[in-house]
């Protein structure tokens, strides 16, 4: 009788430790993708110090500010930075100055650890033209303070010329 009790007692704690079985649940979360920006300096920006007009060309040249592209869609992507220039209106009325005139010069990209810049050679800034090209392996930024050039033609009239550069990124 003693076995008997003994192993119905082992039988109903077999049981009741069955009974006790533990349920799994999944969770989850989802993390989106960010959005490819570029942010760019406030103007107006002065391109070189006053020149006197004359029958010789000018060369106006001069920082334009930090202009930084940051990536935020993750993973393995690839951008290009574009500039595009309008002509240098003068002030009082005058020729303008094409933009065929005006150079843009990257100069040194400072990056995060997960972008590799590039940057092509941009004499004429008349059409868009591709600037600074990133590939990243996820979160990234890159930044530069860009040299721009205007030359200016012999005997152009004196006055305050000015135009508009402008960045996208794609």
């Amino acid at each position: 009788m003693r076995n008997f009790l003994l192993l119905v007692c082992t039988f109903t704690t077999l049981a009741a430790a069955t009974a006790l079985s533990a349920g799994a649940t999944t969770a989850t979360f989802t993390l989106t993708a960010g959005a490819l920006s570029i942010s760019t300096p406030a103007g107006p920006v002065a391109l070189g110090a006053s020149q006197v007009a004359s029958v010789s060309p000018h060369t106006f040249s001069g920082q334009l500010g930090t202009v930084t592209v940051t990536d935020e869609r993750g993973g393995a992507t690839t951008w290009v930075t574009s500039v595009i220039s309008t002509t240098f209106v003068p002030t009082p009325a005058g020729t303008a100055v094409p933009a065929i005139n005006v150079s843009y010069a990257p100069g040194t990209i400072t990056v995060s650890a997960l972008v590799v810049a590039a940057t092509p050679v941009t004499s004429d800034l008349t059409g868009v033209s591709p600037v600074v090209n990133g590939t990243s392996t996820g979160i990234s930024t890159a930044s530069w303070n860009p040299t721009i050039t205007v030359l200016v033609p012999a005997n152009a009239a004196p006055g305050v010329y000015t135009g508009t550069i402008t960045h996208s990124v794609a």
